[in-house]
């Protein structure tokens, strides 16, 4: 990683504790309007997750999806991990997953945490450049602590983020909304 996109991202997220809500976990299941509520298609990239397979969002048009940007040294991304995979597990075989995108983290690291904690869902070590294309999609126009999460409907378009740490009725309904449209 580089440095000055670790010490970038190491300011926005202790400018994030001051600027935005808590990153405790929340039960608002509402979601915060988007900048660009146009139908804005989400960026699409092409990562190779933890276990060497390729990733590519535009590989799940068709599904809804949830991407959730976070790192294995954020204690609220680690905490919203088991309800992330009890839903995966729930609504997979409906057109649904969730994706992984660590920022600011070392392969090895989140290889590790992957694997100790069986995530069951597309995890890959994501680039300052995908971070920053998503983020633009914010009120903020940059993804400003995370775990950041953007919601994505079946036809590849964001309909929602939130930045938090949310429980588990937060990301059922935003996932009912991701596989309703």
């Amino acid at each position: 990683m580089k440095p000055i996109f670790a010490l970038s991202l190491a300011l926005a997220i202790g400018a994030s504790s001051v600027f935005l809500p808590p990153s405790s976990k929340s039960s608002d299941a509402s979601l915060n309007a988007v900048a660009t509520t146009d139908g804005k298609a989400a960026p699409d990239f092409s990562l190779t997750t933890t276990d060497g397979k390729p990733l590519k969002l535009s590989d799940y048009k068709g599904k809804g999806v949830i991407v959730n940007f976070w790192a294995t040294w954020c204690p609220p991304c680690r905490a919203e991990i088991p309800d992330m995979m009890e839903l995966q597990k729930e609504y997979e075989g409906k057109g649904f997953s969730f994706i992984g995108i660590a920022i600011g983290d070392e392969e090895e690291k989140v290889k590790a945490f992957v694997s100790a904690q069986k995530m069951n869902y597309p995890v890959a070590v994501g680039t300052r450049e995908l971070a920053m294309s998503y983020g633009k999609l914010t009120a903020e126009g940059a993804i400003r602590g995370i775990p950041t999460s953007f919601v994505i409907n079946r036809k590849g378009e964001v309909i929602g983020y939130f930045v938090g740490a949310r429980d588990k009725a937060t990301f059922a309904e935003a996932i009912k909304q991701a596989i309703a449209n």
